[in-house]
Order: structure tokens, then sequence, then C-alpha cells
């Protein structure tokens, strides 16, 4: 397994510089010293490769458009994997992996991604693709989502609580991103606020049917969603997926598991059973994890059980 020894090294390579996490055997079956070592930089991240800095992709991206589109109002999003345009938030993790692994110059890989803008624009531009107008648009669109507690856009947004550092909201979901649902919009569409909520839970169970809750055998086993849907963290919302989260974690009997959301696109899960020195030491890399991931959320760990959600 390769592992990057300086962490903050990472926002220095250059855009020719690729490196992986590699791995042929599954983490739970490293020894603990094994698992020391991740604490110099494990992301959680599990498919994934750490590249160039996102910041400055960023900056690189909003410049592009901002000179193409300079009628449009492309700000910074409210983290560095983000993009907004009015009410629209667009995501860049794929679009940097993309640009970091393409090869291109970086005045060939801004045609193509001014061409990509060039049709997200219409979603921003027809408001129906954002927040639809109508109720029977909307209802089948809505999801729960989880996201930072210090996002602008929930100052008007319907939201409910979850954690000092995470808020849980619902939204409309699109093809290029999502927008937060307000209460102008569930005036709208005549429905209250808790019913958009149940609403959009459904859905969001509905497009977990198919889920996949990928298993590192152990000692100790860890269960990891990581689907990539922008939902993955928000399923700890969802007694069904709790449920199925400690059929897998809890042969020993108990009745509760620790559960990890440090980004948008991350969930891990563990048993209670979990030695102290394992346990504190993947709860320091979530704490990490929210610190440095796109998207990220809470530093925190949650013990849950199917009813249950209580911050630790």
């Amino acid at each position: 397994m390769d592992l990057v020894k300086d962490p903050l090294a990472i926002g220095s390579l250059t855009r020719s510089t690729t490196l992986k996490l590699s791995c042929d055997r599954p983490l739970a079956a490293f020894t603990r010293d094994d698992l020391n070592s991740l604490s110099l930089r494990f992301s959680f991240s599990l498919l994934s490769e750490i590249i160039l800095n996102i910041a400055d992709f960023s900056e690189f991206v909003l410049a592009r458009l901002r000179q193409e589109f300079p009628a449009k109002r492309f700000e910074p999003g409210e983290d560095l994997a983000t993009i907004r345009c009015g009410e629209v938030v667009f995501g860049l993790t794929n679009l940097h992996a993309q640009y970091s692994q393409s090869g291109l110059s970086d005045d060939e890989f801004a045609k193509g991604l001014l061409n990509s803008f060039e049709q997200m624009i219409e979603l921003v531009e027809a408001s129906a693709s954002a927040i639809p107008e109508t109720w029977d648009e909307a209802k089948d669109r809505l999801r729960l989502q989880l996201v930072s507690s210090r996002i602008d856009e929930l100052k008007s947004a319907i939201t409910f609580p979850f954690s000092d550092d995470v808020t849980s909201s619902v939204v409309v979901d699109g093809e290029n991103g999502y927008a937060y649902v307000r209460p102008e919009d569930a005036e709208r569409w005549g429905q209250t606020s808790v019913d958009l909520i149940e609403i959009a839970k459904a859905n969001l169970v509905t497009a977990s049917e198919n889920l996949e809750i990928k298993v590192a055998p152990g000692p100790p086993t860890l269960a990891i969603i990581q689907t990539g849907d922008s939902y993955d963290a928000a399923r700890i919302l969802l007694p069904a997926i709790r449920e199925k989260l400690m059929e897998v974690l809890c042969e020993d009997g108990s009745s509760e598991i620790f559960v990890g959301v440090p980004n948008r696109d991350f969930l891990i899960a563990w048993s209670t059973e979990t030695p102290k020195d394992i346990h504190d030491q993947l709860a320091a890399t979530i704490a990490m994890d929210a610190q440095r991931q796109s998207h990220p959320l809470s530093r925190h760990l949650f013990r849950v059980t199917k009813a249950t959600i209580v911050p630790v």
C-alpha cells in the first residue's frame, strides 16, 4: 500500500503528479501497526486517487467561466469543490479528476469544460429544472441531504437539526446538481415542511434499494457506503439503512454501532465492540477528513441504533 508521507505536501504537487492509494487487501486485514500508519494520510476514499489541489482547480474553472459567461453569476461554493450560479450548486469533483488525468493543456481542457457548462447553464436559466414550479414536477426529485451548517444557502432553506456542525435539509435532485428547497417552494406546492421531509426520505429510500454496502471483513469489520451519488452520508438518516449496517456489524449481539460521515460522499461504520486503540484511530481520521475533503461534514462520531442517532 502506497501512502503519502506528508499530507501537507499534497497541495504543492504539480498537475503531472498523481499519487494513488493502491491496496490488494481489505482495510480490515491490516495489522494495528498498519492502521496506525494510516494516520499519516488516509482519506477514507478507498477507491480514489489523490490529485492536484482542488482549490487551485476551482479557481481555474471559476476564472474561465467568468471570462466566457460574464453575464452569469458564477461564484465560489461554500467548499472548495463547488461553484454556484444562482440557486444551483455544481460539483467539481469529477471534472477535477478528469483534468488531472487528461494530459491536456489548460486551453485544450477549457474548451471541453466550457462546452459542458454551456449545457449545464440551461439548467440554471430554466428555473423549473432547479426548483420546479409545480408539485408534480418536484415530488419525485426530492431528497434528504446533509450539509455543513456553515453553508449560506441554509439561511433560506427548509432544514432540521442533525448535529452542531451539520444540518439536514431537503433538496431537489437534478442531473448536474441539486438545489435547496425553501419555505416559499413548499407553500407554492401546497405542502408543509414536514410533508417534504417525509417524501424526501421516502425518495431516498427508493434510490437506495439496490445500495451496495462495502464490507471489510476484519477484525474489526468495517461497513462503507460510497456510491458517489451525492447522498451517501445522508443515508444515515434512513432507518432501513441503519438496520442494514447493524446486520453487518452486530454479529456479537450488540444493539448499536459507531458511524462517521466526514464528507458528503462517504459513510463508514463499525461495531461498538471494536478495540479502543483502533476505534480512536478511526475517530481521529474522520476528524481529519472532515477538515480536508471536499463537501466536508462532521468531525464527530455518531452512536447509532435502528431508532436513534446520537453525536458522541
